[in-house]
């Protein structure tokens, strides 16, 4: 009687052959490392010559990344005809790079309503070296593996789409540059955004996701953040990650999502700690944790998804306060 007690249970759990998969299950198919360490060797490459900002390889890198949200199927977020936005008005920038999906099923044409996510990486690094054998900041970690991250969620995101288990507010994915010249690119979305700031649900940025213990990543996002938290850690029951939440305080203003958090827009930093490559030359895709990455990217894919699903009321504008009038 208890064998057969332990065996219903346990085809209950596994489910029956005919069932349909799991959103864990799709965007795990979706997402694999080796895809991953694919895309973060090509960002990363020395053809890319370290993505400076403000040089012909954030154009280079840039492309590419467009070439990618075509692929993928993704919709122009910046306007209706292209993916670009000025980060200032020195021509030599390269573009911030916003694309979308909208919301799918019954809650699609309610989908001005219901909020947006935000999906995020930067996309720029460092200037080559003036001298030695090698030059170029490669990047791979920083932040080649947060861009790579970020364009494997909007593929599962098409994949949940095709099963019938896409989201249900709009998704925004965003490659900022300048981040590494001051968060150049996510201060321009936060001054002039594409969406409503107060209709947008979270803010999931990735920076330097591939270099650290197996399966662990660090979490921040303070007190602004916490609902975005909520949602992984929730998410997190499926993916079985070590989150390390909310370590580190200096790091909310560190990456692209600092102007989000400044004007209370829930927002999260998943990063490493800084290693021996950060802001080297020897920072290269021979040294990336693939499966970091690509179970980072599961998570955050899980966690959008779910919280796409969920319950949302606009908050109000945060307004900075008026100047004083000078004397």
């Amino acid at each position: 009687m208890n064998s057969l007690v332990c065996l219903v249970a346990s085809t209950l759990l596994a489910g029956s052959p005919g069932d349909p998969p799991k959103p864990i299950e799709i965007i795990r198919e979706a997402i694999t490392a080796d895809a991953i360490r694919a895309s973060i060797a090509e960002l990363s490459s020395d053809e890319m010559g370290g993505r400076f900002f403000r040089s012909p390889f954030a154009e280079k890198a840039a492309k590419w990344i467009e070439s990618r949200f075509d692929t993928i199927g993704l919709t122009h977020g910046a306007t209706k005809e292209t993916y670009r936005q000025p980060i200032d008005t020195n021509v030599e920038s390269g573009p911030n790079l916003i694309a979308t999906i909208a919301a799918t099923g019954a809650e699609s044409a309610a989908a001005t309503g219901n909020g947006f996510i935000v999906v995020s990486a930067h996309y720029d690094h460092l200037r080559p070296k003036r001298t030695g054998d090698d030059r170029i900041h490669n990047g791979a970690d920083d932040n080649a593996s947060g861009v790579c991250g970020m364009l494997a969620v909007a593929q599962a995101m098409k994949a949940l789409i095709a099963k019938g288990e896409g989201p249900s507010c709009t998704i925004l994915f965003i490659a900022f540059n300048g981040e590494e010249a001051g968060l150049l690119g996510s201060r321009a979305f936060v001054k002039s955004p594409t969406v409503p700031l107060a209709q947008i649900r979270g803010v999931f940025n990735m920076d330097m996701i591939s270099r650290g213990p197996p399966r662990e990543i660090f979490i921040d996002g303070g007190e602004v953040g916490a609902p975005v938290v909520a949602a992984l850690k929730a998410a997190n029951e499926s993916v079985g990650m070590k989150l390390r939440v909310d370590e580190h305080p200096d790091w909310l203003d560190r990456s692209d999502q600092g102007p989000f958090l400044a004007k209370k827009v829930p927002a999260v930093l998943f990063s490493v700690e800084d290693h021996a490559d950060y802001h080297k030359v020897s920072d290269e895709v021979s040294k990336i944790d693939a499966a970091l990455a690509a179970e980072t990217a599961q998570l955050v894919a899980l966690a959008a998804v779910n919280m796409s699903k969920g319950a949302f009321v606009a908050r109000a504008e945060v307004v900075a306060p008026a100047k004083p009038a000078a004397p």
